[in-house]
């Protein structure tokens, strides 16, 4: 398989299905970091567009000179920080529960139908006590917690795309799993699931 590296050089010398390549391997997990950051899934749409359109135009400045996915990761972490600005500006917040046209939100047309009603409502009720729980982290936390737990990244690679010492990653890290587990026994959800 290509590395994206190599695709991204690729596209660099105009090979667009290399591009497209690119986004096919990363569109999940770039929609995945803004969801969690927000929980809102249009907002999350956006945002992922936002980071590729900024890729594809600026792809001239892209250097083989860190991993692949800690570009891309930073770009999604100046996306998000332009957008904040954005709201402050505007002085209002966003709608964090919004549903897609068919009523349903994402998880809800990915999974499975072969459950039990009763175990698809106990899952639901999990998932969306987490998501309120990572909702209640102060922003740099949460950023972090996301980065680490849910895209798989190494400190070092978290250290680099925030631009700031692993050292504040760990203790961001520590605080962060620490609240979240305060928050979900607090609400009675407990060990691992």
């Amino acid at each position: 398989m290509t590395s994206d590296a190599d695709l991204m050089m690729q596209f660099q010398k105009g090979e667009r299905e290399a591009f497209e390549k690119l986004v096919m391997r990363h569109q999940v997990g770039i929609f995945n970091f803004f969801y969690r950051l927000v929980g809102n899934r249009e907002l999350a749409e956006d945002q992922t567009q936002e980071v590729f359109f900024r890729l594809y135009t600026h792809a001239e400045s892209y250097t083989n000179s860190a991993k692949f996915t800690t570009y891309m990761y930073r770009i999604a972490k100046n996306c998000w920080i332009d957008h904040m600005r954005r709201v402050k500006r505007r002085g209002r917040m966003q709608s964090l529960d919004k549903e897609t046209e068919n009523g349903l939100n994402l998880y809800d047309n990915l999974s499975a139908q072969t459950e039990e009603p009763h175990e698809n409502l106990e899952r639901e009720d999990k998932r969306n006590m987490i998501d309120e729980a990572l909702a209640s982290l102060p922003e740099e936390q949460r950023v972090v917690f996301v980065l680490s737990e849910i895209q798989g990244m190494k400190y070092a690679e978290i250290s680099e795309t925030l631009d700031i010492p692993v050292g504040t990653i760990k203790s961001r890290m520590h605080v962060a799993v620490s609240r979240l587990r305060e928050y979900l026994t607090r609400h009675g959800i407990t060990g691992k699931e």
